[in-house]
């Protein structure tokens, strides 16, 4: 048994209501607010009343001001370039100290293991390169 539709003066009601709302309440209309207040499923609306949401509802949607959030969102790209080029000069900097810690912890295992099997322990070169002397 299918439900009979509201007519399209019903659905113009549906729709003032709804815009009154979001006005009062200081929100964004939307279509599934009216679908909601009427019962109809999104594509049975859609489907029937396609027409009354271009020339009915969307002419009456306020236009929206960017918000503080958006604002800060477009902040200039030489401050965003900035921050970029500061993270990867410090993931530079820890893949450099990772490598040190690598090459310590390889020393201590070799050391470790000459130690316990009773060998002599014969200092060995560090594998790593350095061209520059550490910043502190």
């Amino acid at each position: 048994m299918k439900r009979a539709l509201p007519d399209a003066d019903t659905v113009k009601a549906a729709i003032d209501m709804v815009l009154e709302e979001a006005a009062t309440r200081g929100h964004r209309p939307t279509v599934t607010a009216i679908e909601r207040r009427l019962g109809i499923p999104h594509a049975t609306f859609h489907r029937h009343y396609a027409d009354l949401i271009d020339t009915h509802f969307r002419p009456h949607i306020p236009a929206t001001t960017p918000t503080t959030a958006q604002a800060q969102s477009s902040e200039p790209d030489e401050r965003r370039e900035a921050n970029l080029a500061r993270l990867r000069k410090e993931n530079t900097e820890l893949r450099r100290t990772l490598a040190l810690y690598e090459e310590a912890i390889r020393q201590l295992a070799i050391e470790n293991e000459a130690l316990r099997t009773g060998a002599t322990v014969i200092p060995l070169q560090a594998r790593h390169r350095r061209t520059s002397p550490p910043s502190s």
